[in-house]
């Protein structure tokens, strides 16, 4: 264990102290190809997960990547991200439990200095994962970790290029990807394989520019927004197989803009959980009528926003409940704004960092 925590805090220092040679990078662009190889081991988020770590972790990846050219504010205001789309697939080191893992998601590199460098990059995807092998109550109990074959994926990474030539450029890289069903069908731990990568990029479609001054500011008159929405979810309680149960979320927020990357707010959710009504009826707690089953909540929000999509983390404490399993609640996931009054919402609420369902709603934007 003690290899397995030394060697990603090795790999993230070179990283941060490669040469900067290449690095600047200030006017490149493009559309590239790459290949990585990946190799790690699944982080074991609680003791008795143990039994189904044999061995360590190898996977693949194949990206497609688009810097583009920087005419949109958004574009500007990150000093022109690189955007694409992944195709993961991992060899969990246990074939017989655990499987493997294939995933698809769209990503982001974001630029972590404020610059055009690409000396160290933070990059972002959310999409789906297959997983063939899952939890079985008869032929593979011992895996509590993954009750569905479809899931939601997300992988984070700090990552880093250095070019080789004016097409080619060698990528390195150190992050974790997580696979889950958001509690849609129990059990649902999920999987988090912490993985560093290698890999060669080459440029099918190369371009370059100027970039353009830009100076991030909002108007008076937009700095305040207001968000209501409506989400619906289904969330399955362990032991396995004992039903799902619906759930609905009504939600406000008033959000202050920071910038044009950035808004902070608060607001009111208003919960009704089917879930909980069997909860509190297991420890004999019965309620006289469906309304007392309502639950309300103070939050504060941050979201930060990529052109018309957003990334919230909201934490919120329950001003009133009738089920005392928690009393606080966060959520992250991601918004879409389609247009200046609508917005999709796939969001995840959480207590204490385990799921409860996917936030699925529509909402509007005033």
């Amino acid at each position: 264990m003690r290899l397995r925590i030394k060697l990603p805090l090795l790999i993230l220092l070179v990283l941060l102290l490669k040469p900067n040679a290449k690095g600047q990078d200030s006017i490149r662009c493009g559309q590239w190809i790459t290949a990585n190889m990946h190799y790690g081991f699944i982080i074991p988020i609680y003791g008795p997960m143990d039994v189904l770590l044999k061995a360590h972790v190898p996977a693949i990846e194949l990206n497609y990547v688009s810097k583009p050219s920087a005419n949109l504010p958004w574009q500007l205001a990150y000093h022109s991200p690189e955007t694409g789309v992944a195709f993961y697939y991992a060899w969990l080191g246990n074939p017989t439990q655990l499987g493997n893992m294939i995933g698809v998601y769209p990503f982001i590199n974001f630029h972590m200095q404020k610059s055009y460098r690409e000396d160290l990059y933070f990059r972002i995807g959310i999409g789906l994962a297959y997983m063939p092998v899952i939890f079985d109550r008869l032929n593979n109990h011992k895996n509590d970790v993954i009750g569905s074959h479809v899931d939601a994926l997300l992988n984070v990474r700090f990552n880093s290029h250095i070019y080789l030539s004016s097409r080619t450029r060698l990528e390195l890289g150190l992050g974790v990807t997580h696979a889950s069903d958001g509690n849609y069908q129990a059990p649902n731990l999920g999987i988090n394989v912490l993985t560093f990568n290698t890999g060669l990029s080459y440029c099918i479609k190369p371009g370059k520019y100027l970039p353009k001054p830009y100076k991030d500011s909002v108007s008076h008159a937009d700095k305040i927004e207001n968000n209501v929405y409506l989400a619906f979810g289904l969330s399955e309680r362990e032991p396995p197989d004992q039903g799902k149960y619906g759930a609905v979320t009504l939600n406000y927020t008033r959000y202050y803009k920071l910038s044009t990357k950035s808004k902070l707010g608060g607001g009111i959710d208003v919960f009704y959980n089917q879930t909980n009504i069997v909860r509190m009826a297991d420890n004999g707690i019965y309620l006289k009528n469906s309304l007392e089953n309502i639950q309300s909540g103070l939050k504060v929000c941050y979201e930060v926003t990529v052109g018309k999509f957003a990334l919230p983390y909201e934490l919120g404490a329950y001003t009133y409940t009738m089920y005392k399993g928690s009393e606080i609640y966060d959520r992250i996931g991601v918004r879409y704004y389609a247009n200046r009054h609508t917005i999709i919402n796939l969001t995840l609420l959480l207590h204490y960092a385990s799921a409860d369902y996917i936030e699925w709603g529509m909402g509007y934007r005033f």
